[in-house]
């Protein structure tokens, strides 16, 4: 009876030490597991913002009466934007627009225009680039 009471007396004691060691060894493997999911939320929250600039600015664009006009409303637009979205100045600075027409002039009747946002972050030191697309009605 004695042995018996003398090896719950050691299990008991060493239960303590189970979890300690869990922590010990648990620890290390959760870190990077938490670095990626941070990293992995960061990226994903820039790829929202450039893809809300392109929508955002193409609809201002194809909202306009000329393609000039259109231009400089789009851009406009996508600079307030993106500082409505948390846009630092310099990633604004960094903001690249491409605009890709189906058509000559854009705002044809049936035509299409894509417009190619990207910016670079200033974290991460990552392009972040979306791009939009819409269609004119052919009853322009």
């Amino acid at each position: 009876m004695g042995g018996l009471h003398g090896l719950r007396k050691r299990v008991r004691s060493e239960s303590g030490s189970a979890i300690v060691e869990f922590v010990v060894l648990a620890i290390p493997l959760f870190i990077p597991i938490f670095i990626y999911l941070n990293l992995f939320a960061s990226v994903s929250g820039n790829e929202a913002i450039v893809r809300t600039l392109a929508r955002e600015g193409l609809r201002a664009y194809v909202a306009s009466s000329n393609d000039h006009a259109g231009r400089e409303v789009s851009e406009q637009a996508i600079s307030i934007i993106a500082t409505q979205l948390g846009l630092v100045q310099g990633e604004i600075n960094t903001l690249s627009l491409r605009y890709e027409c189906s058509h000559s002039p854009c705002l044809s009747a049936d035509g299409r225009i894509r417009l190619t946002v990207s910016y670079i972050d200033e974290q991460s030191r990552r392009r972040i680039i979306a791009s939009a697309q819409e269609h004119i009605s052919p009853w322009m």
